[in-house]
């Protein structure tokens, strides 16, 4: 190869372009480019490996030049690799890249027979330091941009964060309205009671109950607990039985005028568990509206309560459409429903609730033949008081 022939085809206008170009690579490929133009213009028959320093270990970057070997080693060292130059007739030669007084990678040259000439190293060794510079600046570069996609991420996550502030206070602030439309409500209940007739009363204690439950919840809504919270500091013994029939009754115009529909109640007696009333009647009120959603063309809601060991149980069963295999687990999470109208609420917080108080909800479903809810709760404390259990076994349709 004659190097000196080769060389005259640059001007020195050229070659300080092509440095210039070096420096300012936009990416890998465009300075693999660049490098592979300005060999096979000077050095047809060379070849050239960039390795490039990473963590105190040297990979292979890029090849440019003479290709006419097969793919390399995968993950090859610096040391294997030359050998492996070596033994298809190449003979090497390093030239570091160094820029800032630190090196930062190597730079092999290799050709075949007598290898590369005194002459080609020195012009190797003047482009080295521009290929060293452009990996400087390619780590700083990768580095910023880094910088700037964790920045956007952070304020995107700093918007999203001031919406959920902004709709959480607008949130609070719908909740304590709807809050003095409750006790509105109950102060009427409550005025209504005293000149209603006897067979008005059931219902006007109904609507009582579901305005102070209501207004219950609105509170827990409004009140931050910390992380160190007792839910014993807000609970009292009850009986689940009892708490079925509540719920049925604050229900009963969703289904009492449905002839289709039939609920049947079979509550054994049961000792009583540890709860707030109104968050226990939240649970059994969003099952058993969704018992009765299940069944748009009609059929039967049974409730069952029982005990077993240090547990009270308490089951809904429908005859409704059923719940897939593959649903069965996911309906318990946020936003996640079956039904078209549904907020897929309904059921993850009455689990988030029921697990509050140490206890279990789950479901068994068959497809086309129903599906049977289940909640179990540890029994309250000996040492707690409460109302002693009675049976309870009728049907309502």
């Amino acid at each position: 190869m004659n190097s000196g022939v080769a060389t005259q085809s640059l001007s020195p206008a050229d070659i300080l372009t092509i440095l210039r170009q070096i420096v300012d690579s936009p990416t890998v490929e465009s300075l693999a480019e660049i490098l592979h133009d300005v060999i096979m213009r000077l050095f047809p028959d060379t070849r050239v490996d960039l390795f490039v320093l990473s963590e105190s270990a040297e990979h292979l970057l890029m090849t440019c030049g003479n290709q006419d070997l097969p793919t390399p080693p995968a993950r090859c060292g610096l040391s294997p690799f030359i050998a492996w130059l070596h033994q298809h007739g190449y003979q090497t030669a390093l030239v570091p890249l160094m820029a800032a007084n630190q090196l930062q990678g190597r730079m092999i040259v290799s050709q075949r027979a007598i290898g590369p000439t005194q002459h080609d190293l020195t012009i190797f060794d003047q482009i080295a330091p521009f290929v060293g510079l452009w990996f400087i600046a390619h780590r700083h570069l990768t580095t910023i941009k880094q910088h700037e996609q964790h920045l956007r991420t952070t304020q995107e996550r700093l918007h999203q964060l001031e919406e959920m502030r902004l709709r959480a206070t607008l949130a609070a602030g719908a909740a304590h309205d709807i809050g003095n439309l409750f006790a509105s409500v109950l102060g009427h209940a409550q005025l209504l009671q005293q000149a209603a007739p006897s067979h008005l009363q059931d219902d006007l204690k109904t609507i009582e109950q579901a305005a102070r439950d209501g207004h219950y919840l609105l509170r827990r809504l409004l009140t931050i607990r910390s992380a160190t919270h007792s839910v014993e500091a807000t609970t009292s013994p009850v009986l689940l039985p009892t708490l079925v029939h509540d719920a049925l009754q604050l229900t009963r115009p969703f289904w009492g005028t449905r002839r289709s529909v039939k609920v049947n109640m079979a509550l054994a007696p049961v000792p009583p568990v540890r709860g707030h009333p109104a968050d226990l009647r939240e649970v059994l009120i969003n099952l058993i509206l969704n018992g009765v959603s299940a069944m748009p063309e009609g059929g039967t809601l049974t409730v069952r309560t029982y005990s077993t060991g240090e547990r009270a149980v308490v089951e809904i069963s429908d005859t409704g459409v059923g719940i897939a295999p593959a649903q069965q687990n996911a309906i318990f999470q946020p936003f996640v429903t079956n039904r078209s109208t549904g907020s897929g609420l309904g059921l993850s917080i009455s689990r988030t609730i029921v697990e509050s108080y140490g206890g279990v909800i789950s479901v068994a479903s068959t497809p086309g033949r129903g599906a049977t809810f289940t909640i179990s709760l540890p029994l309250a404390h000996t040492a707690d008081t409460a109302p002693e259990p009675t049976a309870v076994r009728f049907a309502a349709s």
